[in-house]
């Protein structure tokens, strides 16, 4: 049986798939980063609300590209297979999907948070 952890995940990817692995990885470190340079200095903070204000958008919607087009192309390679396919065959791939998915909406819900708390900080100087 073939155990998958986020490891095996990342080491059977693609590379165009492994930038974005990489790349959703470090959008929480930039923006809990940008969160404490806004507060450090709030007179400066509107880049770093910039760049929280993209990764809320950009997180989500690089998750959801890539899971929709690795799905894509697993049913296409399914399509031409001359034998019905498992679930034990299609689980790794599922995986790698929901994998990109779930760090998308990881990454949103992390910008989200992090823009909602400098609004609620700056609401109440």
């Amino acid at each position: 049986m073939v155990e998958a952890d986020f490891q095996s995940i990342f080491l059977n990817a693609a590379v165009p798939q492994k930038v974005v692995l990489i790349a959703l990885l470090a959008a929480v470190p930039v923006v809990c980063l940008a969160v404490l340079l806004a507060v450090r200095d709030e007179t400066k903070s509107r880049p770093w609300k910039r760049i929280i204000s993209i990764v809320l958008i950009g997180g989500p919607m690089a998750g959801l590209l890539v899971g929709a087009m690795n799905s894509f192309h697993m049913a296409q390679t399914i399509q031409r297979l001359p034998f019905d396919v498992t679930a034990k065959q299609l689980a790794p791939g599922i995986m790698e999907v929901s994998t990109f998915v779930g760090l998308g909406a990881s990454v949103g819900l992390v910008a989200g948070a992090a823009l909602l708390t400098l609004k609620w900080m700056s609401d109440r100087k």
